[in-house]
């Protein structure tokens, strides 16, 4: 990470010890999140500090971990490419397999920069010591507990609703038949609808496992560093001396880097979050409004599905736009900062020029920048194709 250039004769003011002691907090109202990672073989724990446990049952559980994550992730992809071969709606079987593929190439690019992730909590911890935020974190881990339970909640009444919904029904038929004109005499009738079954319990778990954790972490994140720079700009506005002054320089220099990690680490995730969800909501609006033949105790899978995909880009655009429009003001603040200080105005100026001249910007995959006006452009593209879609399907039949 940069440090900071400052002249000898101003000095960082650092946290007191009490405040050093309940800053813990932080960390702890991440700990839900970690407890997802560390299911989804992501452990982040052992990049905070704490002790690792190497005791034999220990290192036989994360064994199982790996393993049983290995056989959720392969296990869906293996049965899609089936599908696709033997399902006459290809056109619905190929992006599925597609967007899952991507889904696991997000994961494992989180689970090369689990380190980094480690680093980045622990620089936020820091930063929350220092400026002495007074955020109520047992409330910020409250909201991650609601926010998981829901989210898994909303996993299981999916798969509850669609073993009872018409589209199993066809897909179950579809496939006996299909057993039994193939000559599979050896197999049952019964073997590919239980292993249809099995792979959209496994496709939904293992979607889950890629999605809310990441989703839960890059939000909250973006949720802490606005929290960070609204209390910088709150406390550069009653700036009273030189060393709080260099305090909140150090302290905003800090963030902007940690942003600037962030947007490194999550890119290319979040692209993915973005695109997967627009997939998802892309399927489940279409279903509901065009196939008009299904019944309304039937649809609410989608229902359930449109919800769930909403709430994750909902929760990553918001969280980022906000983060980053909290940066820009606390930029344009610290760039005024030497007028608030006459007596310093010269050196401070020359810190300023030297340390604040990189964007605060959050992107997908270092292509399009995230902002407020992105969830209109998300839904403008899932009602132009949409139309589109829905035409050509008509001239058609």
């Amino acid at each position: 990470m940069k440090v900071l250039t400052v002249p000898n004769n101003l000095k960082v003011v650092n946290a007191p010890e009490d405040c050093r002691r309940s800053g813990k907090e932080f960390l702890k109202s991440f700990n839900p999140i970690l407890l997802i990672f560390y299911i989804n073989g992501v452990d982040i724990s052992s990049c905070l500090g704490r002790e690792s446990n190497k005791s034999k049952k220990h290192i036989l559980l994360n064994i199982f971990i790996r393993i049983g994550n290995i056989f959720v992730l392969v296990f869906p992809v293996v049965c899609q490419v089936l599908w696709v071969l033997i399902l006459p709606m290809k056109k619905i079987e190929g992006p599925l397999l597609l967007v899952f593929v991507i889904q696991i190439s997000s994961y494992y690019f989180i689970r090369r920069s689990q380190n980094k992730i480690g680093q980045t909590l622990n620089i936020l911890n820091r930063i929350s010591h220092q400026l002495q935020c007074d955020t109520n974190y047992r409330k910020r881990k409250t909201a991650i507990c609601v926010f998981c339970i829901v989210m898994y909640s909303l996993i299981l009444a999916y798969l509850s609703t669609y073993f009872c919904s018409e589209q199993r029904i066809i897909y179950q038929e579809y496939l006996k038949n299909y057993t039994l004109s193939r000559g599979f005499y050896k197999l049952s009738p019964n073997c590919l609808p239980l292993l249809r079954d099995c792979d959209v319990f496994f496709y939904s778990l293992g979607s889950s496992i890629l999605i809310i954790g990441t989703t839960a972490c890059y939000t909250f994140l973006c949720v802490e560093i606005r929290c960070l720079f609204l209390h910088i700009t709150k406390q550069i506005r009653s700036v009273k001396g030189e060393d709080n002054a260099c305090q909140l320089l150090h302290a905003y220099d800090d963030l902007a880097d940690v942003l600037s990690n962030i947007d490194d680490i999550f890119s290319y995730t979040v692209f993915v979050l973005v695109v997967s969800s627009m997939a998802g909501l892309f399927r489940s609006i279409y279903s509901l409004i065009f196939l008009q033949q299904t019944h309304f105790e039937f649809s609410i899978p989608y229902w359930f599905s449109g919800i769930y995909y909403s709430i994750v880009m909902l929760s990553v655009i918001f969280s980022a736009s906000e983060a980053v429009q909290a940066g820009k003001l606390a930029r344009e603040l610290m760039v005024s900062l030497p007028r608030f200080l006459p007596l310093r105005c010269t050196e401070l100026k020359k810190i300023v020029r030297r340390n604040f001249k990189r964007e605060i910007i959050l992107t997908l995959w270092k292509t399009y920048t995230i902002d407020r006006s992105l969830l209109f452009s998300a839904l403008g593209t899932l009602a132009t194709y949409g139309i589109l879609i829905a035409t050509l399907g008509n001239v058609q039949s």
